[in-house]
């Protein structure tokens, strides 16, 4: 059987429908209205029917009014996490603004001009008070820094391949060095020498005459005259409990000790002008920290033993280098201390089983020092040369000497402070009308317009804004406790303004008050910290409660995009079971299709009979 378009009316309609995305209910109902009337007229003139339109129209029939009711949820919620976007961003920027003024470091606003730049420099933290000061400085805290002797390599042998031990002592400078007095006589007078001892530490040593007695625990004065006490050039030594001789006296005998921690050396030639008594201290600490580093055999070079000390960990730094001096020894270790007079240290080598050749010796080229400055008349005395309690809440960094008096003048600057306090109350009224542009139902604005009407985390967003800016400080000042009293308020309207006639006489008469109340005078406060930190400080821990993954914001944003992945599975579901009932539809209308075609042709076929038998009878 042949068949034939309807009509073009029903063709354009059935395309029309099939591609548009979503098809109303009236235009569909429409196109199976003609789609019907087709049928009714295709059957009876004959002629073949567009099952397929037909099929497709009665399930876009059906299809239509579920899916525009999923989608138009769809729709809303999208809309709603763009609403969400667009307030937590307006919050996160007021969040932001406070965190620029929650900590007390932030209102650090004094101007520093100075005399004299070359000697030193002052930093004027939040707590400093303006105000004119005159420094002296009077000496740099330095490292100590010693030299080895001259070594022909970093890698030659200092102890002929045998291993060694370095003693390395920290410590402060003591008064351990004996005091002297000597008693010259004439010629024919013998001299004698007064030496007062000091008491010792382990690893400290006394010399007197080339005899010497190193501590190996602690010795009191008493104990050390009594110690050398009785000796003569020719003596047998032997250890005492607390340390060890060494040496011999050389041109003196010891006196009998008293007990006070003094003795007599008297020269052994008679009636005769000889040299001084010689007396020395090394290792000079009291509260002296020593430590022990040993080098195994064949490491026994310049090399292994600045990567020692360096691996001791000891606070001493050591470095080799080369003099480039045109001698045979150019190489040297060189050490450097911790800056200050504590810093101070010695070194020593104990050869063992070696020959202690060619050996190694330190000397020193710059002695341990503190750092010493004159403020206002008074002296200060400290290990390092940046100082942070002799102006208060001021840095004092010292760079080099003065030869006259300095002076710094510190005087506030509150430009920095105002602008912040400004871009606070601009990005107030910025959340502010986000949140009414969000909430408005009449809101002509693109994306965000209209997106929360009636949602009650915008009411709660903007209850607890207002409520960070218009209620006391957690610190109150004495003067100041609130914004209103530095000159900010909000109108009828909503909007926030900043007095700045009154915004300038708090910074001016209160500004401890203002630091007080938006910070509490803490710094860097933790978000979980329960201690009060002004209206900054608890504003901030508020608004990143509110930001956060528990905040209502994106727990809301987080249910909308949840129910937008349900709605987007509904609306899968729906298509197949569509695509079943198209395919249905479709096997139905084939099988009518063919049913009518069957008749068709049988009518043709005894219409056919018909008109033969009638030409039979009719001769025609």
């Amino acid at each position: 059987m042949t068949t034939t378009a309807v009509s073009s009316s029903t063709s354009t309609s059935t395309a029309a429908t099939n591609t548009a995305t979503t098809p109303s209910a009236s235009a569909l109902a429409a196109a199976n209205k003609a789609s019907a009337q087709s049928l009714i007229t295709s059957l009876g003139a004959g002629s073949g029917v567009d099952v397929n339109a037909l099929a497709q129209n009665l399930v876009g029939a059906e299809r239509a009014p579920q899916e525009n009711a999923i989608n138009a949820k769809i729709t809303k919620n999208e809309a709603r996490i763009s609403g969400y976007s667009a307030i937590s961003y307006v919050v996160s920027q007021v969040q932001t603004a406070f965190a620029a003024i929650k900590d007390q470091t932030s209102f650090a606003s004094l101007t520093v001009s100075s005399s004299n730049t070359g000697a030193f420099t002052v930093t004027a933290g939040a707590s400093a008070v303006a105000g004119t000061h005159d420094i002296d400085v009077l000496q740099l805290s330095k490292p100590q820094r010693s030299v080895s002797t001259g070594m022909a390599s970093g890698a030659a042998s200092l102890n002929a391949g045998q291993g060694l031990t370095l003693k390395i002592a920290i410590g402060s400078a003591s008064g351990i060095t004996p005091t002297v007095v000597t008693q010259q006589g004439s010629a024919t007078s013998t001299e004698s020498s007064s030496v007062t001892f000091q008491d010792m530490v382990a690893g400290q040593t006394v010399t007197v005459g080339g005899l010497t007695y190193k501590s190996t625990g602690a010795t009191t004065a008493a104990q050390v005259a009594s110690i050398f006490s009785g000796l003569t050039p020719t003596s047998t030594l032997s250890s005492p409990g607390t340390g060890t001789l060494s040496g011999a006296l050389q041109g003196f005998t010891a006196g009998a000790a008293t007990g006070t921690g003094s003795l007599t050396f008297t020269s052994t030639t008679d009636n005769a002008s000889v040299t001084d008594l010689t007396v020395a201290a090394s290792n000079p600490a009291t509260s002296a920290s020593s430590i022990s580093i040993s080098l195994a055999d064949g490491k026994d070079t310049p090399q292994a033993m600045v990567d020692a000390i360096n691996a001791a960990g000891t606070g001493v730094k050591a470095q080799l280098v080369n003099t480039g001096d045109g001698t045979a020894n150019p190489y040297q270790i060189a050490l450097t201390g911790a800056t200050g007079a504590a810093g101070v240290f010695s070194v020593s080598a104990d050869y063992g089983s070696g020959t202690g050749t060619p050996g190694v010796a330190f000397t020193n080229n710059q002695e341990a020092m503190d750092a010493q400055v004159r403020v206002d008349g008074i002296t200060y005395k400290r290990a390092s040369n940046t100082m942070t309690d002799v102006i208060p809440g001021a840095t004092l960094n010292l760079t080099g000497t003065t030869t006259t008096t300095a002076s710094v003048n510190l005087s506030r600057d509150t430009t920095a402070i105002k602008d912040k306090i400004n871009t606070l109350v601009t990005s107030y009224n910025d959340a502010i009308t986000m949140l009414n542009v969000v909430s408005d139902p009449k809101s002509t604005v693109a994306t965000y317009g209209a997106t929360l009407v009636g949602d009650s985390t915008v009411r709660l967003v903007k209850q607890q804004l207002r409520a960070m800016f218009v209620g006391a400080s957690s610190t109150p000042g004495t003067s100041v406790n609130s914004l209103w009293q530095m000159g900010l308020s909000i109108d009828q309207t909503g909007v926030m303004a900043a007095d700045a006639t009154k915004l300038d006489a708090a910074l001016t008469n209160n500004f401890d008050d203002v630091v007080t109340t938006f910070t509490g005078n803490q710094n860097n406060l933790s978000t979980f910290s329960t201690t009060p930190g002004g209206i900054a400080g608890d504003a901030v821990k508020k608004l990143t409660a509110l930001l956060g993954t528990n905040g209502p914001m994106l727990s809301q944003s987080e249910t909308a995009t949840n129910q937008n992945t349900k709605y987007q599975d509904q609306l899968t579901k729906l298509g197949v079971r569509m695509d079943s009932l198209l395919a249905r539809y479709q096997k139905q209308f084939a099988a009518m299709n063919s049913l009518v075609g069957s008749v068709n042709s049988q009518k043709t076929s005894l219409k056919a009979t018909f008109d033969g038998m009638m030409a039979t009878y009719t001769n025609k």
